[in-house]
């Protein structure tokens, strides 16, 4: 009889190790993100404002972490990394790559947030402006089809963008994300060393961090980004969430702006 108990306790345990859900690594905490309403309230008081965002407003103990140009490869091993450490980030997915990966745009909403990167990464300030329109809302349904709501957040590629598509992006209901970290991940055969010094020099409260979800030196990079993170006393959080932990004032200027 002993030995059945053991065996059906042995099951037992096994079974529930099995369906236990992925935990940050010990000593992390339990991470604390701000409620859905409150990211809604802060991303309306931005997009009213009409305004830019590239840092956060510097008060907090928060930065954001943002991967463009997916869904990739590595998608999924970075969304494994993050969850593992309780972090959060936001992608912005190029539309047209989507189909390759179905299962991502999903996987992605529930680690932080998924945004607009355009339909095919194309030079916006070259296009006329009804295929700027295009661009944006082939991936907005796309991206909706497989999350089951549109993007917020809006990230022109190569930093590009102008009067005419500022207003496109106000217009669908965007607010506009550059950055003012950027890991310079998107350099051929970019050394991991060099891109968590890069991200090093940068991070302070209300940081936003480039990165790229198409390369398999930042996937090895991202633990020590997210080490160097922790090790600074901050926390790792989506575009989204910074808004609401730590929104930008009217008009603010970060050390470095892309959009200028």
């Amino acid at each position: 009889m002993r030995p059945l108990l053991a065996a059906l306790l042995l099951v037992a345990v096994v079974s529930a190790a099995v369906a236990a859900p992925e935990r940050p690594a010990p000593g992390l905490g339990r991470p604390s993100f701000p409620p859905m309403w409150a990211q809604h309230r802060a991303f309306r008081q931005v997009l009213d404002r009409r305004q830019i965002v590239s840092c956060g407003g510097g008060r907090g103990d928060a930065v954001a972490l943002t991967f463009d140009d997916g869904p990739s490869p590595y998608t999924m091993q970075l969304l494994r990394i993050l969850r593992r450490n309780g972090a959060h980030a936001t992608f912005f997915d190029v539309g047209n790559r989507l189909a390759y990966w179905p299962h991502s745009a999903y996987a992605e909403a529930r680690v932080g947030g998924v945004g607009n990167h355009t339909w095919s990464h194309a030079h916006l300030t070259r296009l006329p402006h009804w295929v700027v329109w295009l661009e944006l809302m082939r991936t907005q349904y796309e991206v909706g089809s497989q999350v089951g709501w549109k993007p917020r957040l809006f990230r022109t590629p190569y930093a590009e963008h102008s009067r005419a598509t500022d207003d496109i992006s106000v217009r669908l209901g965007l607010v506009e994300v550059f950055w003012n970290v950027d890991a310079r991940d998107d350099v051929p055969h970019a050394r991991v060393r060099a891109i968590v010094r890069n991200v090093e020099r940068g991070l302070r409260p209300g940081s936003i961090i480039l990165l790229h979800d198409l390369h398999p030196w930042t996937v090895r990079a991202l633990p020590a980004i997210l080490q160097a993170i922790r090790v600074r006393g901050l926390r790792a959080v989506s575009v989204q969430e910074l808004l609401a932990i730590d929104p930008p004032a009217p008009g603010q200027r970060c050390p470095y702006d892309s959009s200028s």
